[in-house]
């Protein structure tokens, strides 16, 4: 394929991080941590609803190699911050032991009106995501993409997977975020809409109903984002380690890229129903790299690793283009190895303990990330 005809699309990538202690369990002090920042770092930094998270967020970014040094920056910053309180930065879609019970909420108006819309539901929510935002200018082209990339979100999901424990026990699950998090309204798989004005009209319908507020509140797995021209992947675990956030966000910045070089060509790419994407996605959740997900075009079964390899093969064409084979391709270390929630669970099958868990986890967050003095 020739180069010039692969469209260059920003990406963006937010990652949610949990503060720890020396012992592993969570600690509330993101007011400390920014206060200590003092605005260098703008809004990169964020708080979450429990003040024991910090949101990172990379500037918008050309290509995965100014992503790369935003993201190594940001980790490595944020564990420079922490370090003086004897604090941690540790990166998995579930905290293994730390109870939500246990955490305090982040005193600001949005969150007091989401408590009282939601209860229990948010309160349970100590959950932690990777969410990549990728740049498509033409809003209907928008619409078009999310429509097709909806197949991949299994995908995604299953190689991220980071979360199998939850409140001390092993929960037999890859990712058991998705299970706290499908509580929440307008979560899952996106339906399908025929136009932008279709899902604008939705929106405005939600709105209208006083369903919503705007279209922040819809919190599908894949939208387009209500301020920004990007689509919003939002379907995976945190990613452990800096390689695996990279390669995530590669791979999802080379499917849209596909699909938009098929759509140029007429060429195109199956939609399914959110039904049958739902199937996959519980299997995902289920297993992970481990689990076997369904060709609804051949009807059979195929080992999740061999899709890994499809999906490889699937953007082979344009992340040269993109300036990304290092980081797309790094999947297969994620093959062989599995995801971060079979290196949580070798972990603690060798010591048998979560506290060691969490060290691991941390360990791996900064893993090849310089130490900062700020």
């Amino acid at each position: 394929m020739r180069v010039h005809d692969v469209p260059r699309l920003t990406i963006g990538i937010e990652e949610e991080f949990q503060i720890v202690d020396a012992q592993g369990q969570l600690k509330s002090h993101i007011e400390t941590l920014l206060a200590a920042a003092g605005g260098r770092f703008g809004d990169q930094l964020k708080r979450e609803m429990m003040q024991s998270v910090v949101e990172a967020g990379t500037k918008i970014c050309a290509d995965i190699g100014e992503a790369r040094e935003e993201i190594v920056t940001l980790r490595g910053s944020i564990a420079a911050l922490l370090r003086p309180a004897g604090l941690r930065i540790a990166s998995a879609g579930t905290h293994p032991f730390s109870h939500w019970q246990d955490q305090e909420v982040t005193e600001a108006e949005r969150y007091k009106i989401l408590e009282e819309e939601l209860q229990d539901v948010i309160r349970e929510l100590l959950i932690f995501g990777l969410h990549v935002h990728v740049g498509i200018p033409d809003r209907e082209q928008r619409i078009e993409v999310m429509n097709e990339a909806r197949y991949f979100l299994p995908h995604l999901l299953a190689i991220s997977t980071s979360s199998p424990f939850w409140l001390t026990r092993i929960t037999g699950l890859k990712s058991y975020r998705q299970i706290i998090w499908q509580r929440f309204p307008r979560t899952g798989v996106p339906p399908e809409f025929s136009s932008y004005d279709e899902y604008e009209n939705f929106v405005e319908l939600l709105v209208k109903t006083k369903c919503i507020d705007d279209g922040r509140k819809i919190w599908w797995d894949l939208r387009p984002h209500a301020t920004f021209p990007t689509i919003e992947f939002r379907v995976c675990d945190a990613a452990t380690r800096v390689e695996e956030t990279l390669c995530i966000a590669a791979l999802i910045q080379a499917i849209c890229a596909k699909l938009l070089v098929l759509r140029a060509r007429n060429q195109g790419f199956r939609r399914y129903a959110p039904s049958l994407i739902q199937e996959n996605k519980w299997r995902a959740v289920r297993g992970g790299m481990d689990a076997n997900l369904i060709d609804f075009g051949k009807e059979i079964e195929v080992p999740m690793r061999d899709l890994a390899v499809e999906l490889l093969e699937f953007v082979d064409d344009v992340v040269d283009a993109l300036g990304s084979r290092r980081e797309v391709e790094y999947l297969q270390t994620i093959i062989r190895e599995g995801t971060s929630a079979d290196r949580q669970l070798r972990a603690f099958a060798a010591t048998g303990h979560l506290h060691q868990v969490v060290d691991h986890i941390a360990e791996e967050t900064i893993a090849g990330v310089p130490v900062l003095a700020l």
